[in-house]
């Protein structure tokens, strides 16, 4: 297994996601704490990724400075809504220009929200998979649409999820070695 992976040290993601792991918890701090520890981890991922332009106005007496993204990438965010929704307004927030598709585990639907990727020509896409726990294989099904049919390099492709199965990371490893995954933990 040559995979990319980040494990995420910071105390308070561990405080925070060892508690969402473990059983016993109500399903309604479960939430709070995924979300917390969903956009921690989406910081750290992006903090590597995302390069900021500054553009200084000069004014009679000042300087006014202005920071912006990037013109030449766009940033997506492939997820299913019904795990993700408490995480992804916070992150549409922080970066309005972000685009949100919505996936399930159904293949067509897979196809027909990926043309979004396809007809913006000119952009370097970078491609985030927003998980809460990475054990499906159809993940693997996903990164070989992005590759093949639209032509997404997979340096540009991030999975972010709290924790995975190892015998995903092993199936992703034999055949994407070179992907990117930021989690918590490995089980």
């Amino acid at each position: 297994m040559l995979l990319n992976i980040y494990l995420i040290s910071h105390p308070i993601i561990k405080l925070l996601s060892e508690s969402f792991i473990s059983k016993g918890i109500n399903e309604a701090q479960n939430n709070y704490k995924y979300k917390y520890i969903s956009l921690f981890l989406f910081y750290e991922m992006m903090r590597k990724h995302l390069q900021i332009k500054i553009i200084y106005i000069k004014r009679i007496s000042y300087v006014q400075i202005f920071y912006m993204l990037e013109s030449n990438k766009e940033y997506y965010i492939i997820t299913n809504l019904l795990n993700t929704y408490n995480v992804i307004g916070e992150i549409k927030i922080l970066m309005p220009n972000i685009k949100i598709l919505h996936i399930n585990n159904q293949t067509q639907s897979l196809s027909q929200e990926l043309n979004d990727i396809k007809y913006s020509i000119n952009k370097m896409k970078r491609i985030i998979i927003l998980e809460n726990i990475l054990y499906q294989s159809s993940i693997i099904e996903l990164i070989t649409c992005l590759i093949k049919e639209h032509k997404i390099y997979i340096e540009n492709i991030h999975i972010v999820c709290i924790a995975c199965y190892n015998q995903i990371l092993d199936q992703l490893g034999k055949k994407y070695p070179q992907l990117n995954i930021y989690t918590t933990q490995i089980i």
